[in-house]
């Protein structure tokens, strides 16, 4: 995915794009001097719209030091596949930089075990890498050991979820309030003007992630802020229990309540879907994210309305590279680096499948 052009570019190129001195420019990326907040943004989009790396191969090749990354993601043990989707991501990632003098550690751990996560940490913490890619499901054990990357002045990037109150050096993944207030959006759009809406969580033991909550806070804003009259029902549903999550559904839908739209803030929603084909229910609007095989099938056969994707697959791989930027090329690195929220429905899977 990096720019392999020929033409290789240089300050100048970027003093001449953004109208400054090749000074500035220079200050800019190795943050030295006074720069205005305006033109220090301008040239960092800059930076990044041109990709620019500075002579990285004659950098990492003149160290004798193997710079360590580590690579600290959820598996799919818990029955999500979404987390299967980044590691192509990072594999990529780690081909590209072979030949770089770099290794990559990857670990990872039941996201439903809190045990596992911080087993996982410590043993990153006994590895002493450069730097570290973070996925921080559980929050409260998270910061106690970003205590300690800092202490050691260790860089840390987080993906998919973000702890804003930290030191991270960036942070890859969607604005989760506003992805769900994209989806609060398109239910508005497709069901009655006073609709009975579900919100549905499913996770193992249920833990909901911080992410999650934030796209629940964007789904409700929307409708508070368009002053819109719902009436809205939330359900957690323990994917460990045994026959769930048909078992709370089916109590939900035994209520008899007509629900015009169902809303699942996590990638399960197929399980959902599945249930609502099992009860021969396809005249929901459903709304689910990621485009795992499941969801797409599902999408496809019209379960599910719409799939709000954000291409975790290039969080990774640019959180990777954005660690070994900042450490070997010392190039700057923004702080938020938010996902598209594509909106994807079966009239363009197909479309968007073939050109991703």
């Amino acid at each position: 995915m990096k720019n392999n052009t020929n033409k290789r570019i240089g300050i100048k190129d970027i003093a001449a794009r953004a109208g400054v001195s090749i000074g500035t420019v220079d200050r800019v990326l190795h943050n030295r001097g006074e720069v205005k907040e305006a033109t220090r943004n301008k040239v960092l989009e800059i930076v990044q719209e041109l990709d620019y790396t500075p002579n990285i191969f004659a950098k990492s090749l003149s160290s004798k030091h193997t710079t360590k990354l580590a690579i600290v993601i959820p598996d799919s043990s818990d029955n999500n596949p979404y987390w299967e989707k980044p590691v192509s991501g990072i594999k990529l990632a780690a081909e590209e930089l072979t030949h770089y003098n770099t290794e990559i550690l990857y670990e990872h751990f039941d996201a439903s075990d809190r045990n596992a996560f911080k087993n996982v940490l410590h043993k990153v913490c006994d590895q002493n890498p450069d730097g570290i890619v973070l996925n921080p499901v559980f929050k409260d054990i998270s910061l106690e050991f970003i205590q300690e990357f800092d202490k050691r002045a260790i860089p840390y990037v987080f993906i998919d979820i973000n702890l804003r109150e930290v030191n991270n050096l960036a942070y890859y993944g969607q604005d989760a309030e506003q992805s769900g207030w994209v989806a609060a959006r398109l239910m508005e759009a497709s069901t009655p003007k006073f609709p009975n809406l579900l919100i549905v969580k499913q996770s193992k033991w249920k833990v909901f992630s911080s992410h999650i909550e934030r796209r629940i806070e964007g789904f409700t804003r929307y409708f508070t802020e368009q002053q819109k009259v719902i009436n809205t029902t939330t359900i957690e549903i323990d994917l460990n229990a045994s026959n769930e999550p048909y078992e709370s559904l089916n109590k939900v839908f035994d209520q008899n309540i007509s629900y015009h739209g169902i809303f699942v803030p996590n990638s399960r929603g197929f399980k959902l879907a599945n249930f609502l084909k099992t009860k021969g229910l396809n005249n929901i609007i459903t709304i689910g994210y990621d485009l795992i095989d499941s969801n797409i099938d599902f999408l496809q056969q019209g379960y599910l309305t719409y799939l709000i994707s954000q291409k975790p697959e290039l969080q990774a791989y640019k959180a990777i590279w954005a660690l070994f930027d900042h450490l070997v090329t010392k190039k700057p690195i923004r702080k938020t680096n938010y996902s598209a929220i594509d909106i994807i429905i079966k009239e363009n899977i197909k479309y968007y499948l073939e050109n991703k």
